[in-house]
């Protein structure tokens, strides 16, 4: 998942490489690193699971928005809704 994750990144123009060991190596959090528009470098972390229960919200929608217990909100996108809204393509 990780090198399709980055495969993607890299198609839709954006610097992004895997971290040693896929984040097992210390000094080395999270699966990937890339680089976005206004945010920098950042670490992303991949998961690959039948189920997460987050998809059953979003189906039949194009954004999720989760707020934990004191924590700042979370967004959820699909990753070809992401990389659209970083290079600013609307699909029409």
């Amino acid at each position: 998942m990780e090198r399709e994750v980055l495969a993607r990144f890299r198609e839709a123009g954006l610097e992004a490489r895997r971290v040693p060991l896929s984040g097992a190596a210390p000094g080395f959090p999270g699966d990937l690193l890339v680089r976005l528009p206004g945010l920098g470098e950042v670490v992303a972390e991949v998961k690959a699971r039948k189920r997460f229960g987050l998809e059953g919200w979003l189906e039949g929608r194009g954004l999720l928005l989760l707020r934990p217990d004191r924590k700042p909100p979370l967004v959820v996108l699909r990753l070809e809704d992401f990389l659209k809204v970083l290079n600013q393509k609307e699909e029409r």
